[in-house]
């Protein structure tokens, strides 16, 4: 009897290690790199954000991607902190990755001088400020969370006077995120992304939204100014996966019918590095962190 036992034993020993090592073996279907809120600007230190250091930063990134040669690279806003001949510092670092790069626009991207805030997608190399593709399965939707509120528009243009209005409502009503630095997406964009979350899901796609801004916590002050609207969207299609953004310059993880809402520390943020290569599996994301970066797994509850 006990050597039956010890018999059984040492087969479910071994076919537990045997699952374990055949999951430790399994391989991505792709990788791709993500950092956010870059931030650079040619001056002196305020608080925690150390300007000057991101370039040295941002190259490093740049090596451990083209090193690990990820599919392609992912910034979720605020490359530049408010001077527009920052991307010249900043663009030929960017331009030595071996890997296209997706740039999703910030709030700091146009905080740069009146006159210029039509310069910055051209700088930026979009034609579009926001677009989709697939990859093995998966679709990425990258989304552009300034187009409504005051950051984006001229002083002086009905579009700034008529935000400046609806942000004062907002703030009357109490709204946790009513500030000048949050912006939010238009109907039109909307109407886009939902057509994007139908043809997704259609083919079976898993679907990752990307944006500056977070839809979680609820009443933080980061928030995208219609952060409801887009999580009530979002949450109505079972094949959404994740939602993944920068603003916040912390790594913040909360999970909520269905959604992994992942918020991504800014390489800014003091004198450690802050950036991630996530591998993309069937049913998982596995994020890597790097310096100050939180590494998790994120699961597919659906």
């Amino acid at each position: 009897m006990i050597k039956t036992f010890v018999r059984i034993l040492a087969l479910c020993t071994l076919s537990f290690l045997f699952s374990i090592s055949a999951h430790s073996q399994e391989k991505p279907l792709f990788t791709f790199g993500l950092m956010t809120d870059v931030q650079y600007a040619d001056r002196e230190n305020s608080g925690s954000r150390y300007y000057r250091a991101s370039p040295a930063k941002l190259a490093e990134a740049v090596q451990v991607f083209n090193r690990e040669k990820v599919s392609f690279v992912l910034h979720l806003g605020d490359l530049i902190n408010d001077n527009l001949s920052s991307f010249d510092t900043l663009n030929p670092i960017i331009k030595k990755l071996d890997m296209p790069l997706y740039l999703i626009p910030g709030n700091h991207e146009f905080a740069v001088g009146e006159g210029e805030k039509d310069r910055v997608l051209p700088k930026m190399g979009l034609k579009r400020s926001y677009q989709a593709f697939s990859r093995q399965g998966w679709r990425f939707i990258l989304t552009d969370g300034t187009e409504t509120g005051v950051i984006r528009h001229e002083k002086g243009s009905r579009a700034f006077q008529q935000n400046s209005l609806w942000l004062e409502m907002l703030k009357a009503d109490g709204a946790s995120n009513a500030f000048e630095w949050n912006g939010g997406i238009d109907s039109k964009q909307l109407s886009w992304i939902r057509k994007n979350l139908e043809k997704a899901q259609k083919k079976g796609e898993h679907i990752i939204l990307c944006c500056h801004f977070p839809l979680m916590p609820e009443k933080a002050s980061e928030l995208l100014l219609n952060a409801p609207e887009l999580k009530s969207l979002i949450e109505g299609f079972p094949a959404v996966f994740a939602w993944l953004n920068g603003h916040v310059h912390v790594s913040q993880f909360t999970k909520e019918n269905g959604v992994n809402y992942v918020s991504f520390r800014g390489m800014v943020e003091k004198e450690e590095n802050a950036f991630a290569i996530v591998s993309v599996f069937q049913d998982h994301l596995d994020i890597k962190g790097f310096g100050k970066e939180v590494s998790r797994v994120l699961k597919d509850d659906n």
